[in-house]
């Protein structure tokens, strides 16, 4: 009866644990949400990185209307599809996976595959082209030998023996 209670106790006590670590991952996080976000100062580094780098009016604006939003309760979709309305696409530090922006996605990947492919035709192709011989390379029947170098051959052999 005893280890039942004790199986309680640390179920109950594993729960609680458990409450909190999923409603820290519901928060919005900030930095995630400044990863996400391009600086509109015109630096092209997205906001966690302008602000790093050096101070910036614009980066630090971003940054509040970000906190602003997570302080309202908003999740991170929501926040970045409030930035993308107020801003536009641009905002976005990588592009959509939806609509045409897709492509962005896929073509490095097709343009890799076809790429290997055309490199593997063109090297089939020149595997298959037959080779020239080379030019010191004896190619024909062997031709006779000269019977008079034959005979002297065969004559300074036998003196040998």
């Amino acid at each position: 009866m005893w280890y039942k209670k004790k199986v309680l106790w640390i179920l109950m006590i594993a729960q609680f644990f458990m409450v909190e670590t999923i409603q820290a991952q519901a928060r919005p996080i900030l930095q995630e949400i400044k990863k996400s976000l391009t600086c509109t100062c015109g630096c092209n580094m997205t906001v966690e990185a302008c602000q790093g780098a050096m101070a910036c009016d614009s980066a630090d604006k971003l940054t509040a209307e970000a906190q602003q939003w997570i302080d309202q309760g908003l999740s991170t979709k929501q926040i970045l599809s409030a930035f993308v309305n107020r801003y536009g696409e641009t905002i976005l530090s990588a592009p959509t996976k939806k609509g045409f922006n897709l492509t962005a996605w896929i073509t490095p990947f097709l343009l890799i595959i076809l790429a290997g492919f055309t490199i593997m035709k063109i090297v089939q192709k020149w595997a298959q082209r037959p080779g020239r011989p080379d030019k010191y390379q004896h190619t024909g029947p062997r031709p006779p030998a000269s019977t008079q170098y034959d005979k002297m051959l065969n004559d300074i052999l036998k003196k040998l023996d």
